[in-house]
């Protein structure tokens, strides 16, 4: 799977844009666990991609996405955005897609899914992940208390992590959930199940 991701971050930087693997995926290897969940961050829009890839794949404008099939493996392939409005303290209602890599990485939850990986295999690092994974913390993007209200569902996120990974909640992310606690109450049970 691997391989064909890389295969495609190469197809799209052919067409002149820009391609990562993005977020857990490049987590679980740089603490060396097995994973299978690919995504990948550009800077071509759907359209874009839609042409690059012809057929295997379904669009999702609202949220600059698309789901491909190539060599049977499936791909969330996501056009760099920033998350304009959120509702139901869930999901964004009004993005605008971005030029650049690190606009799209400060909508991300934590910094530990914020690393990416080019199609040479070289880690990129701009939110310092690899010291928060050294250090075993699970800390947020920027603003604490704005993430957990844009998306509650991080909060479930946000203890999952720190169990599976055996890491412990940074404070100012610790107050933010602690103040915002009861905002889970709106997520749907099938969210909360998975989680």
């Amino acid at each position: 799977m691997f391989e064909n991701a890389i295969e495609i971050l190469k197809l799209i930087e052919k067409k002149g844009f820009k391609a990562y693997i993005v977020g857990g995926y490049v987590r679980d290897i740089y603490l060396s666990i097995k994973s299978t969940d690919i995504d990948i961050c550009t800077s071509a829009k759907p359209k874009d991609l839609v042409k690059i890839f012809k057929k295997n794949i379904i669009v999702d404008e609202k949220y600059g996405s698309v789901k491909l099939e190539y060599k049977n493996n499936v791909f969330d392939i996501t056009t760099f955005r920033k998350d304009i409005i959120y509702k139901d303290n869930r999901r964004p209602s009004k993005i605008e897609y971005v030029e650049d890599l690190e606009t799209d990485l400060e909508r991300r939850d934590f910094t530990i899914n914020t690393m990416c990986m080019d199609s040479n295999g070289n880690i990129i690092d701009i939110f310092n992940a690899k010291k928060e994974i050294t250090e075993k913390i699970i800390k947020s993007v920027l603003d604490p208390i704005k993430k957990i209200q844009e998306d509650s569902l991080r909060i479930l996120r946000a203890i999952r992590f720190a169990c599976t990974l055996n890491f412990k909640i940074d404070r100012k992310l610790e107050k933010a959930i602690k103040k915002n606690i009861k905002s889970i109450i709106n997520l749907s049970y099938q969210r909360k199940k998975i989680e």
